[in-house]
């Protein structure tokens, strides 16, 4: 059985596993200081100045923490067993089941006869014959899997004379093509509208997801094998065109489309817009001047398929019913995001995580019963990370999870808590989906600034103090430590030496002031300062910490 080592962490900084997080400070900052490579002469310093900043990296972080006490104090009784010294006696021999220990007989053993094997006694072959049915079993292996090959199912050669194909697809981009941000495309009273980018479409009640793309030389782009997905293909703001990949469901789904019907799109930012009236006519397949629209409206373009003709489905602009920013709708419930922010209150979280809220209300628009516990909830920022719910910044929100079935036309009120970074990237997006199972989805933009760090938090301690009278000083050395969130500025004017008689000047230091500490880090630092005359005691400042310093 392989064994585990797991350093202990504790151990290595010299503090109880119930430590807090001020104890285990202090206690890197003796170890750090006593094992430091520049200062310590121990032989082994720098491995254990390693050791400790691997165990301060871990025990300073709760969730590190949280999961280094899981993984530590999760070693089975087998691991123990083994962890356990050998015994001194050595082992006694234990005949197993299938053998008989017997003892020999007094006499001597009487001697085989000749070419004749003794009774009992089990026949091997010998080595050489053994090695040949092992060769002979190996042509025979071969022979059978060469044959095998020659079938057509089990090749991956073309047969029949066909020559190989290399097919090159046209290319699909994470991002829509670059638009100038000053250009406007639209005006609508007198109010520039800018370009946002579409993240799904709903046609006749099916949802698809889009993804922005580039066509080339004026050709369609194709499917990429992905036919639930839809293609933003051309457009800015309320003129959009999107492709559709072609399939029998959607070609019929594009051409069932009524007067009456309505194809909504959802924006980045939350929004949706929504286009009535639509009117299909069919095109040549090499034509693409549906691309070309100028006007308010949608166009949808079947691509792919190997029809002559190409389907296209064209609506108008609906500015009258587009749902507002802080409403929307998943599954038959309408969605609204009430409010969204960091959670304010204390918490035993790290200086690097924070508790991110949304507090939001629903209502059942259907005629049944919907159950909560399926609701899809995820948060999103702009490097397209996705948080998942976080139960104990949930329960910390306004209104805490919704755990119960919400009745046809009721509403409900409830939180989504999630555990993000600050230096999480915003915007941050909230995706809602009734079920995890459908495409269909809410998505809010929500408001987010990343906090603002803390600020530097001083901390001075000193290490020895002592008179050179040769060179007329006072030296100093000692720690600055800085437990803060911002870099600390340590200047000259933050240094002084003073008594009763007057102030004495610094005339060098180690390292040359002024000093940045960053955050959550330390310098040693070391002072030399002229004696006031007449003086045997001194006062040291250093960043609003004093000293009072005796003389000889």
């Amino acid at each position: 059985m392989t064994k585990k080592s797991v350093k202990d962490y504790y151990a290595v900084l010299g503090i109880p596993s119930t430590a807090s997080l001020d104890e285990i400070r202090l206690a890197y900052r003796r170890q750090a200081r006593a094992y430091h490579p520049d200062l310590s002469l121990d032989p082994d310093a720098e491995e254990r100045f390693k050791e400790i900043n691997e165990a301060y990296d871990v025990l300073a972080n709760s969730e590190k923490r949280k999961a280094y006490d899981y993984f530590t104090g999760g070693v089975s009784q087998q691991d123990q067993a083994d962890a356990a010294p050998p015994s001194k006696d050595p082992p006694s021999y234990v005949a197993p089941p299938s053998e008989s220990v017997e003892p020999s007989p007094s006499a001597a053993p009487q001697r085989q006869a000749a070419g004749k094997p003794q009774a009992g006694t089990r026949i091997y072959p010998p080595t050489w014959a053994i090695l040949l049915i092992v060769a002979g079993g190996c042509i025979v292996v071969s022979v059978i899997f060469a044959a095998l090959r020659s079938f057509p199912f089990f090749t991956s050669q073309p047969i029949g004379g066909a020559q190989t194909v290399d097919i090159t697809k046209l290319a699909t981009f994470i991002s829509p093509p670059p638009i100038p941000a000053d250009l406007v495309v639209l005006q609508e009273d007198d109010t520039p509208l800018q370009t946002v980018m579409p993240t799904s479409i709903d046609i006749g009640g099916m949802t698809f997801p889009v993804a922005p793309v580039l066509p080339e030389q004026g050709r369609l782009p194709l499917p990429l094998d992905r036919y639930d997905l839809a293609l933003w293909m051309h457009g800015t703001l309320i003129n959009y065109v999107v492709g559709v990949p072609y399939t029998e469901a959607n070609a019929s789904l594009l051409s069932g489309l009524s007067g009456e019907d309505r194809i909504t799109l959802t924006l980045a930012n939350g929004s949706r817009l929504a286009f009535g009236s639509p009117q299909s006519k069919r095109v040549d397949a090499a034509d693409t001047s549906p691309m070309a629209q100028d006007k308010p409206g949608i166009t949808l373009i079947l691509v792919g398929g190997d029809s002559v003709s190409r389907l296209v489905v064209s609506a108008r602009y609906l500015p009258e019913s587009q749902l507002p920013l802080s409403e929307q709708r998943s599954g038959g419930l309408a969605i609204q995001v009430e409010s969204s922010g960091i959670l304010q209150e204390p918490t035993s979280l790290d200086s690097d995580s924070r508790y991110f809220v949304v507090e939001f209300q629903i209502t059942n628009t259907t005629q049944s019963a919907i159950e909560s516990t399926f609701f899809d909830m995820v948060l999103e920022d702009d490097a397209r990370q996705r948080y998942i719910l976080n139960e104990e910044a949930t329960e910390r929100g306004e209104y805490g999870r919704i755990g119960y079935v919400i009745e046809a036309g009721a509403s409900a009120r409830g939180s989504a808590g999630y555990l993000i970074s600050t230096r999480t990237p915003p915007p941050l997006l909230w995706i809602f989906r009734a079920d995890p199972t459908t495409a269909e989805a809410a998505r809010f933009a929500l408001d987010y600034r990343p906090p603002a760090p803390g600020p530097p938090q001083p901390d001075v301690e000193l290490v020895d103090v002592f008179m050179d009278t040769r060179r007329n000083a006072i030296v100093v050395s000692g720690t600055v430590y800085n437990d803060g969130e911002s870099a600390l500025q340590v200047t000259a004017e933050a240094v002084q030496m003073t008594s009763g008689s007057g102030r004495g000047e610094i005339v060098a230091a180690a390292p040359q002031l002024p000093w940045t500490v960053a955050a959550d880090t330390y310098i040693d630092f070391e002072l030399q300062f002229t004696i006031p005359a007449n003086g045997d005691r001194f006062l040291l400042n250093i960043l609003g910490f004093t000293f009072e310093l005796e003389g000889p």
